[in-house]
């Protein structure tokens, strides 16, 4: 028995021009969207919760803290893929990089996919069986996510189905994945 992970996509963020993507934080609505997903969320018996340190991913963190009423530890293994821009085109150049491709400038896709499976596994062997919580970012969860189940997992589906915020359980022990709140339930 290894457990379950919910991964979390963070809330949406105040998106500001003269920041870099990594330091943009959420507004008042956002951290109510994400309280609000913390409590509908079906959690089974959380034992560790783990963000990103990018302050939109802490703050999601910190709704599922208040709610078990555990710490929220940072990994810098959990950032968002490092890519050269974000603006006109992103889109395209995510469908792309998630489809195989990897454009100038980005992350390598397997050391994107690596970097969160470690951070899991660390804190998985610090605490145990039981369920985590790890809050990152959109591309780094669909590339963990598809080197995981390393068949015909679509990264780009599953980032496009992504909601801000959002949360998806990963049970080891069944090989399966599933979204811990509907969005009816939110």
């Amino acid at each position: 028995m290894i457990g379950t992970e919910v991964l979390v996509r963070h809330a949406m963020a105040l998106a500001r021009a003269e920041q870099p993507p990594s330091q943009w934080e959420l507004g008042p609505a956002a951290r109510a969207q994400a309280a609000d997903l913390a409590l509908r969320a079906r959690l089974g018996e959380v034992v560790g919760i783990v963000s990103s340190p990018e302050p939109k991913a802490l703050a999601t963190a910190a709704a599922f803290a208040t709610r078990v009423e555990l710490p929220v530890r940072t990994d810098d293994r959990l950032v968002e893929v490092r890519r050269p821009w974000v603006g006109d085109g992103y889109r395209t150049a995510a469908h792309r990089y998630l489809g195989g491709e990897e454009p100038d400038g980005w992350e390598p896709r397997a050391e994107a996919a690596g970097r969160v499976a470690s951070a899991i596994a660390g804190l998985r062997a610090e605490v145990g069986v039981g369920e985590l919580v790890v809050v990152s970012h959109g591309l780094a969860l669909s590339l963990h996510l598809e080197a995981l189940f390393r068949g015909p997992f679509d990264a780009y589906g599953f980032w496009c189905r992504l909601a801000f915020p959002d949360a998806w359980r990963v049970d080891h022990d069944h090989d399966t994945l599933a979204r811990v709140a509907t969005r009816q339930d939110r």
